[in-house]
């Protein structure tokens, strides 16, 4: 989609000053997508440094910087998101859209379903893009590029406001993909957090080799590293991500653990052929995502 001729909100609020609402923001800005961005952080020095890096135009107290504002982004681990979509919604405008960038989406599609009032809309939403590193120093206006952006519509989303976010998320040159919460919550277990856990699970079996530990983290070739970078993620964000998704991670570690199961059998009995086989398919698959 091209940079749209005028904006397509007037006021755009972003509730979470981090990483991923630093780079939105950045990237409302840098296409134009709307006319004011004003942000709000309980945290007053990343207020300060959203405004140096043209995160946003204004911060300000969070009803100021709600007052007016046609679209409303939260962006903050997701039991906050569930907080904050109660304490704002008496103060969100008529005609306002609400949306947030939280990693899971059943308990937020259903808080806005509950909580948001009559002639506000709501959309859950999750851009597959992101960093080991964390806050909005870290932020950049190209983190979204090309990334696959989710989008989960409550029962009470209106085709309008749902094709407006879609044009929105275009715009900053990502790209929207419509799906249920539940549908959501159970693939992206499989993707994305089940491999947090694999790679944590992964440096600590290293970090658990006693005094050898060390040796073996400088024997660690490129490999291990890129396997396990995603170990060094914000701890309480990654805490309230699997909180928030047990079932469908529980699961989805059961499925990877009969896998492991499978390997340590075939080693014990020295089974060359199901090895092999068993290599061999996933050369295959992990190929075809190139």
């Amino acid at each position: 989609m091209a940079v749209p001729c005028k904006p397509l909100f007037k006021k755009c609020c972003i509730i979470g000053l981090g990483l991923i609402g630093g780079s939105v923001g950045m990237a409302l800005g840098k296409y134009k997508v709307v006319e004011e961005r004003w942000g709000h952080d309980v945290n007053a020095r990343a207020m300060v440094e959203a405004r140096e890096r043209g995160a946003v135009d204004k911060t300000a107290d969070l009803s100021q910087a709600l007052e007016d504002a046609e679209l409303v982004i939260l962006s903050m681990p997701v039991s906050q998101i569930v907080k904050v979509l109660g304490e704002i919604s008496s103060s969100l405008q008529k005609g306002a859209l609400v949306t947030d960038v939280g990693s899971t989406k059943q308990k937020i599609v259903e808080t806005m379903e509950i909580v948001l009032p009559p002639g506000v809309t709501g959309v859950g939403g999750h851009p597959m893009a992101g960093s080991e590193q964390a806050g909005v120093t870290a932020a950049n206006p190209f983190l979204l590029e090309n990334a696959v952006y989710l989008l989960t519509p409550t029962r009470h989303t209106s085709n309008t406001k749902l094709e407006k976010l879609q044009d929105t998320i275009r715009a900053i040159r990502a790209h929207p993909f419509i799906m249920e919460p539940e549908e959501h919550d159970r693939l992206i277990a499989l993707v994305s957090h089940l491999p947090q856990m694999v790679a944590v699970a992964l440096v600590n079996t290293l970090r658990n080799c006693g005094q050898e530990h060390e040796l073996l983290f400088t024997l660690a070739g490129k490999g291990f590293r890129d396997t396990t970078r995603i170990a060094m993620g914000e701890p309480s964000m990654w805490y309230d991500i699997f909180a928030t998704n047990k079932i469908f991670l529980r699961d989805s570690l059961k499925i990877f653990l009969e896998e492991l199961n499978l390997l340590h059998g075939y080693l014990e009995k020295g089974d060359e052929k199901e090895t092999i086989k068993t290599l061999t398919k996933a050369g295959f698959v992990r190929r075809s995502l190139q």
